[in-house]
């Protein structure tokens, strides 16, 4: 009997050869292309979940060119990122190459926009019509001088400066970096530019910085302004009008540019582009004023001459505006050139009075001679001949002063009559130039200043309604010569000093004054009644004389009869004084008089017109007397002409009949005086003092030059004759006049506009391409829109096209090509036989078999070429065969439930059935049953699966050819390992059998070191030993090699062995390997029996456990 030890090994299991059908085999997507011979630019790729059993070698063969049209992989050549995809081919496209090339970009919308800074203003409006938008920024400062000035240059290489003169009231940053909110705006100079000083602390200094950075240089001497105020800001399109920051409106005030930002969130015709952040650190934006500047500036002020008052208009040029003295006679009154490069030349400025133009406002200023002038003179009389006997007067100059003007220069005055004095060039009109003519004005009228003009039409339209209301035209023309000539002295009194004051404002208001109220008090004054006096006259229709109605007491004047009959009392067509007809209003009204024929009847009747005028004792009695009361009247209004002229700061003259130089130069009315040869000068009288004057040529009021003074002092001058000379020479003068001629200040500015959004167009926003085919030629263009929306598909010759904008634009000549192609393939298993050929699928997979399918890829045409091969490894990692060796891999199935079936191929004996290496879930199930044929199959048996091998020992003597596992329950299990078939015994027990528990921990260093669990298992130490005669315990030589031929199997094939401590106990069946690479075989007799199967030998085998 054979010892109770058994040995399943490899060596002896029928499974290794048996023939296997599973009932599934879970799918597998291992599968690898192992070789690729192709031609054509596509390729073929094989995918799909395999179930079948085994692992198996696909070949893929091109073969044709024929088959279903598709299309190659569309090739791009150019400079864009973006795509063209085929989506659709139809069934009778032709073979045929198309090309798609970029001919037309189009012309993209554009936004209009401004960058400002880290910001883009963008206008909400696309295309061009946010090119209209503009924006105005209007500074609404106040500056304010302050007691600094810059010691040194300020570059703006240079952001901070360290020491006290950088100062200008800069408060600490915060511990963040921001800016205090109380530091002052600064201005420095002219520069437009707005800065907020700061200070910070570093290195045991303070250093001076402004925000933003400083903008432009900065030069020693430049004055700082503190800055207050906002600004008012504009958006326009020229239709729509939008203001922020007007405070009169009541809108939040605008200053940082953040103000600005947050208040166009409000705007509807632009947006801000970027991130607004009330960053209060230097630069920031809560910490610059508003950065746009649309109004013109003044970069810089150079020359000899210091300008005051200087600022530019919003509109000016940039330009040099160049201010240059062209006469310095009269000191404070010293006339200046005034010339841009762009605006030329422009009107004449005056020193002392404030110059405004288009291209700059300023005023040159006046500043006195210091101290009195002195020099060098002479005089020379030169008396005419005189007869023998006759004497000379004695003439000397004295005193004689320099005036503040005073020039080198001669002047030689004659002793002349005095001309009559009813001949006045002054009361002559002013002839009309034609300024275009002489080229300094485009138009043909003389030009006169607004003021002047709207004042001076004012006075005459009143003189002309006054003449017209005081003078009739008809068939007794009626006039009123001595209020017409009181009106003419009136308005000549206006009008000569609206000449001299319309340049003052103040004294304009007290001449606008003076003329209402001379209006009215002359209104009584028009019409012919008062102009007449109280002529009267008794008869009705006597035209121009006042008739009395008696029974009203109201007197009526006669403008107009039609006959021009006199009706006397009672006469033919006298009109009853009671009549009703005799209105009293002051409206003129007419009167039919009834007037009877001889014969009695009734006549045409005459027609009269009348005026009332009033009470007949509201008429004046005595004409003359009347008219002289008028004549002093003048004096009224002439008085509050000079009270204009005052304001305006002209001296009235001393005698309003004559005329001086604001008391300078009196006229004393002598029949002679001395009169200036070359007649530049005013006459001078005869021991008079003298004040050098002049006569202004356009209102010939006299002035002083202030050049020179003299008393003209003559002894015995009855002894003067017409023609006597004396002349004045001034040769020298000693004194510093305040300019000279040539003298000039020059003024750059810096033009300013309004700020316009560009760069927005409207365009077609669509691409065309060009697209043309090998065979079809030239097809329809392909629109492809670019303003972001869909691009639609393209069809045409049979194919469907879709392009893909890419984040790289298309340029010009970009172009796609592609080819209708067409082919056929046949595969092959395990170099078995090859298929039928079958077309390229147009799209999609072609099925092969076991979840299999071929994938044609497309490339550059030609995708696929005849004979292109392809070789494909498919793994099957759960394959069914697994089962039959030891190795770590497995069976897996699909499902829950599944069986093997085991063909040995013939009936052979089966003592034993192991399983092992298997992986079931809780609960899973497994059995085993035998069959003879493969029909009928024995009661299974259930297999204990809780350990690490199932054993089933079956009845002594059992032969089968088919064996069948079956398990349930089993979803995602898998078994490694079956076992079937007669296991080797020895002829005698082991002497020793020792189980040994073993744990598979890896531990780290050091005490009490970690360990890191892997499992369990049983390994065995079996001995054999010759327990004395016939009491067995040690091996025959068969079993020894029978043994030794287990073991040999199991380490040259790395296989394990199941090993069954007693057969009656399959429960302690374990699988194991051999635990040495030795095994030791002794012989009792040291092997030296004649008789191989007379040795009695002992070994020792070592089996460790394979952890589970």
């Amino acid at each position: 009997m054979p010892s109770v030890q058994r040995y399943l090994s490899g060596r002896h299991n029928l499974a290794r050869t048996a023939a296997l059908v599973a009932s599934s085999v879970r799918a597998s997507t291992a599968i690898d292309r192992v070789s690729a011979v192709r031609a054509g630019g596509g390729r073929v790729r094989v995918d799909g979940a395999y179930t079948g059993h085994e692992a198996t070698l696909l070949d893929v063969e091109i073969v044709a060119a024929g088959g279903t049209p598709r299309a190659s992989v569309p090739q791009f050549t150019g400079v864009g990122n973006g795509g063209l995809a085929v989506t659709a081919v139809g069934a009778g496209a032709a073979q045929q190459t198309f090309t798609l090339t970029l001919a037309d970009l189009g012309v993209p919308t554009a936004t209009a926009g401004m960058d400002v800074r880290d910001v883009r203003l963008r206008a909400k409006a696309t295309g061009a019509a946010g090119n209209s938008v503009r924006i105005t920024v209007q500074p609404l400062l106040v500056r304010t001088a302050t007691a600094w000035a810059l010691l040194a240059d300020w570059s703006t290489s240079q952001p901070l400066q360290t020491g006290p003169q950088w100062d200008f009231g800069g408060l600490p940053l915060s511990s963040d970096g921001a800016l205090d909110a109380n530091s002052p705006r600064l201005q420095f100079g002219f520069d437009p530019q707005v800065y907020r000083p700061y200070r910070t602390f570093k290195d045991g200094e303070w250093r001076f910085g402004l925000s933003p950075e400083l903008q432009r240089n900065v030069s020693a001497g430049t004055k700082v302004h503190t800055i207050t105020g906002s600004y008012r800001i504009t958006v326009t399109d020229g239709t729509t009008t939008e203001t922020f920051g007007d405070t009169v409106a009541l809108q939040p005030a605008i200053v940082t540019f953040y103000d600005l930002l947050q208040a166009l969130a409000a705007s509807t015709l632009v947006e801000v582009a970027g991130v607004v952040a009330a960053e209060r650190r230097p630069g920031g934006q809560a910490a610059i004023d508003v950065p746009l500047r649309t109004s013109a500036w003044l970069l810089a002020m150079t020359g000899r001459v210091a300008l005051e008052g200087v600022s530019v208009p919003a509109a000016a040029p940039t330009q040099a505006v160049v201010v240059r003295c062209i006469n310095a006679d009269a000191i404070g009154k010293e006339r200046w050139s005034v010339t841009g490069d762009v605006s030329g030349a422009l009107g004449v400025a005056t020193t002392g009075v404030p110059y405004t133009s288009a291209a700059a406002h300023f005023t040159v200023p006046a500043h006195a001679p210091q101290g009195e002038s002195a020099g060098r003179w002479s005089f020379k009389f030169n008396p005419i001949l005189r007869g023998e006997g006759e004497g000379l007067p004695s003439l000397c100059v004295r005193p004689f002063r320099f005036g503040a003007n005073a020039t080198p220069l001669t002047v030689t005055f004659r002793y002349a009559r005095r001309p009559p004095p009813d001949c006045k060039c002054s009361d002559m009109p002013t002839p009309k130039l034609s300024l275009k003519c002489l080229g300094i004005e485009t138009g043909d009228d003389m030009a006169l200043d607004a003021a002047y003009q709207t004042r001076l039409q004012s006075l005459f339209a009143w003189r002309s309604t006054f003449a017209e209301s005081n003078t009739a035209i008809g068939v007794t023309p009626g006039a009123s010569p001595a209020d017409l000539d009181f009106c003419d002295r009136v308005t000549s009194a206006f009008a000569t000093c609206l000449a001299e004051v319309y340049e003052t404002a103040d004294a304009l208001v007290e001449w606008d004054d003076a003329l209402t109220d001379m209006q009215a008090d002359l209104a009584d004054l028009q019409g012919l009644s008062a102009a007449l006096g109280a002529e009267r006259t008794t008869s009705q229709a006597d035209v121009g004389k006042v008739w009395v109605n008696p029974t009203n007491g109201k007197a009526y004047l006669c403008l107009r009869s039609d006959a021009g009959v006199l009706i006397p009392p009672g006469g033919n067509g006298w009109l009853d004084p009671a009549s009703a007809s005799w209105v009293t209003t002051t409206a003129p009204f007419s009167i039919s008089h009834a007037v009877l024929l001889p014969d009695g009847a009734a006549g045409d009747p005459l027609v009269a017109l009348y005026r009332c005028l009033g009470d007949e004792n509201d008429l004046p009695t005595d004409s003359e007397a009347n008219t002289q009361a008028r004549a002093q009247l003048v004096r009224r209004y002439t008085a509050r002409m000079d009270l204009a002229r005052t304001i305006a700061g002209i001296v009235p003259k001393s005698d309003p009949s004559s005329s001086d130089a604001g008391g300078c130069w009196v006229d004393h009315g002598d029949s002679t005086w001395w009169v200036d040869v070359d007649g530049y000068y005013l006459p001078a009288f005869t021991n008079q003092a003298y004040v050098s004057a002049r006569r202004n040529t356009e209102t010939g009021e006299a002035y002083s030059t202030q050049e020179f003074g003299f008393g003209l002092v003559v002894a015995c001058p009855e002894r003067l004759k017409i023609g006597d000379e004396v002349t004045i020479r001034i040769e020298q003068v000693d004194a510093e006049r305040p300019y000279r001629v040539g003298d000039e200040a020059v003024l750059q500015t810096v033009g300013g506009a309004a700020a316009w959004l560009s760069g927005g167009v409207t365009g077609t926003d669509v691409q065309t391409w060009r697209v043309a085919a090998s065979t079809a030629g030239a097809l329809a263009n392909y629109m492809v829109p670019t303003d972001g929306s869909a691009v639609p598909s393209y069809t045409a010759a049979g194919v469907t096209l879709q392009l893909t904008p890419g984040g790289i634009p298309f340029e010009l000549g970009d172009s796609f090509s592609f080819a209708v192609e067409a082919g056929q393939y046949r595969w092959r298993r395990d170099g078995g036989a090859w298929s039928t050929p079958a077309d390229i699928p147009a799209s999609g997979p072609a099925a092969l078999a076991d979840g299999l399918q071929l994938q044609f890829e497309p490339g550059a045409a030609p995708s696929f070429v005849a004979a292109d091969a392809y070789t494909f490894d498919v793994r099957q990692p759960h394959a069914a065969s697994h089962v039959q060796d030891a190795t770590p891999t497995v069976w897996a199935w699909t499902g829950a439930a599944a069986n093997t079936v085991l063909d040995f191929g013939a009936v052979v004996p089966v003592d034993v059935f192991a399983m092992a290496r298997y992986t079931l879930p809780a609960g899973a199930s497994a059995t085993v049953a035998i069959s003879a044929d493969g029909t009928t199959y024995s009661t299974p048996v259930a297999l204990d699966v809780s350990r690490a091998v199932a054993v089933h020992s079956f009845a002594a003597g059992t032969t089968a050819r088919y064996l069948r596992v079956a398990v349930a329950s089993a979803t995602g299990g898998s078994i490694g390992w079956l076992w079937a078939g007669v296991p080797l015994a020895t002829a005698y027990n082991a002497s020793s059998c020792q189980r040994t528990r073993r744990w598979a921990v890896q531990r780290g260093n050091g005490y009490n070191p970690a360990a890191l669990y892997a499992g369990a298992g049983d390994g065995w130490q079996i001995a054999w030993s010759p327990m004395g005669s016939g009491m067995g315990g040690h091996l025959l030589q068969a079993d020894a090699e029978a043994l030794l031929a287990v073991v040999d199997w199991a380490q040259q094939h790395d296989e394990p062995l199941i090993f069954m401590p007693h057969h009656a106990h399959p429960q302690d069946a374990a699988l194991v390997r051999a635990g040495t690479d030795a095994m030791d075989v002794t012989d009792v007799h040291e092997y030296q029996p004649n008789l191989s199967a007379h040795r009695m030998l002992a070994a020792t085998l070592t089996l460790d456990p394979l952890y589970a």
